[in-house]
């Protein structure tokens, strides 16, 4: 449970029910309707900063807003809606620097530190959108603390202040530190009494990254891409040159190359709240040239690697998160000098498999079988899954509806592709929604349940609770019973 102290004042006081109509200042006092929208975008442009067409409601509704799931360096958004602070209706109003609160006052606080825009004259003031609005703008910066975000040692430096070099728009209002987990409070005190104060409160956390390749097969051809999914990351506009470090390699170069990921954003959602980190791969031939590095940030974001590999090859990527939350999905506890490292692997083939083009399982040739088995990769690459019927037909690539039909289950480290044992599993079977098996096992070589496919459309596979991975894999076999005898 996160508790949050902030002198005594209950969070979040406002009401954010709706959006406020414009009203006129002179019969407002400041005390009257003031709102704090916290947006996860930002919902004012400068071409469209303080212009004729543009209403208060037109800001307000541009507005994502969000009170939870920012991270330790996002930026926070804010439109304050206050019209009993519109003073003059023929010029932009400032407020939140007045530090005895009759002028309005802003500050933050976080666990780890405090900033208030009364600290010097020079702090950027929150702006009123446009002459005679009544709501004003600003944002404020959650700015981590000082510690190591990857292998290289490079910092982040946190900080309590004012932002005062570029004004409002450019730079923001405030910035404090973050840690691993807790919550931001805004207060607007709006008058000299300190009672009259309001609050907003956001959440922020770090969070376990993903990494995982594109697609699960690729051809020589092909290129790869390979990203690291973090919003914990350091992120324009806060630092998008910080490279995390991954490690990519392949069956055929077992030394791979160590490569920077670089942020790359993604406009068609909220940029702040996109933590990727693509690296392209692109495949060689063993004997025409090492693999190599290629580094892209100052473009477009990412990098770029080629990879020595021959058609069979697994190629594997890793990379360590250092900032993890203070308790991870199976309970476990992690502070901030932790790391854990993360996996994925993918697999190079001569030609990509075509489902129609597997044949009839032949039940006595265990190796045969395997090759035209359904795989998964549990997303770390811990595990390899292998699934296939012992009566299958090869025209409608389909298992057979008999009444003797049997699953098969293999399970085998996903990096290596050694044979384990004494992993224990969920699974469950089940015909058009109903249960033929749901059961928990322990794995012993090749596991098999006999199962009666008379009537079914569609037969879906689901594993879960795997040895210490926190993920179902889900196969799915449809089943036309029309081309099938019985």
């Amino acid at each position: 449970m996160l508790v949050l102290l902030t002198s005594g004042f209950p969070l979040n006081a406002n009401n954010d029910v709706g959006i406020l109509p414009i009203a006129d200042a002179a019969v407002q006092t400041k005390d009257n309707g003031n709102k704090i929208f916290f947006c996860e975008n930002n919902p004012i442009k400068k071409d469209e900063y303080n212009k004729s067409h543009m209403t208060p409601q037109d800001f307000m509704s541009k507005c994502k807003e969000r009170t939870d799931g920012f991270s330790w360096g996002s930026r926070i958004y804010v439109l304050l809606w206050a019209p009993g602070f519109n003073a003059d209706d023929k010029r932009i109003d400032e407020l939140g620097g007045d530090s005895t609160g009759s002028n309005g006052l802003i500050q933050i606080n976080t666990r780890d530190g405090t900033s208030t825009m009364a600290q010097k004259s020079s702090c950027n003031k929150f702006i009123e959108t446009g002459i005679d609005h009544g709501l004003f703008y600003g944002s404020i910066k959650l700015s981590g603390f000082r510690t190591a975000v990857n292998d290289d040692g490079v910092m982040n430096y946190g900080g309590n202040r004012c932002e005062s070099k570029d004004g409002t728009l450019d730079d923001g209002v405030l910035r404090a530190q973050a840690g691993q987990d807790g919550a931001v409070t805004m207060s607007f005190q709006y008058s000299d009494d300190k009672s009259d104060t309001m609050f907003k409160t956001a959440t922020h956390t770090w969070r376990i990254a993903d990494l995982s390749f594109n697609a699960e097969e690729y051809e020589m051809a092909d290129e790869a891409t390979v990203t690291i999914k973090d919003l914990d990351g350091l992120r324009y506009p806060f630092d998008k040159r910080t490279g995390y470090q991954m490690h990519i390699w392949s069956d055929t170069d077992e030394g791979g190359v160590e490569v920077n990921a670089y942020w790359k954003p993604n406009f068609r959602g909220t940029p702040q709240m996109h933590g990727d980190y693509p690296v392209k791969v692109t495949f060689i031939d063993p004997d025409r040239r090492e693999s190599t590095v290629r580094e892209l940030y100052y473009k477009s974001g990412g990098s770029a690697v080629e990879l020595k590999v021959s058609p069979g090859d697994n190629i594997y990527a890793q990379y360590y998160d250092r900032t993890l939350p203070a308790f991870g999905p199976n309970g476990e506890k992690y502070s901030t000098e932790d790391k854990l490292l993360i996996k994925t692997i993918a697999k190079i083939v001569e030609v990509k498999d075509d489902p129609l083009e597997r044949k009839i399982v032949d039940i006595k040739d265990d190796d045969h079988a395997k090759q035209f088995a359904f795989t998964k990769y549990t997303s770390n690459g811990e595990y390899l899954v292998s699934v296939w019927w012992n009566q299958w037909d090869w025209w409608t690539n389909q298992p057979s509806l008999q009444s003797d039909n049997s699953l098969n289950i293999s399970i085998v480290e996903g990096l290596t592709e050694k044979p384990v044992s004494d992993v224990s599993y969920t699974l469950n079977v089940s015909s058009n929604g109903n249960s033929m098996i749901d059961q928990e096992s322990i794995y012993d070589g090749t596991d098999k349940f006999n199962l009666s496919l008379t009537d079914a459309d569609l037969i879906e596979v689901v594993f879960s609770d795997m040895g210490e991975v926190d993920e179902s894999l889900k196969f799915k076999f449809k089943i036309d019973s029309d081309s099938h005898t019985q």
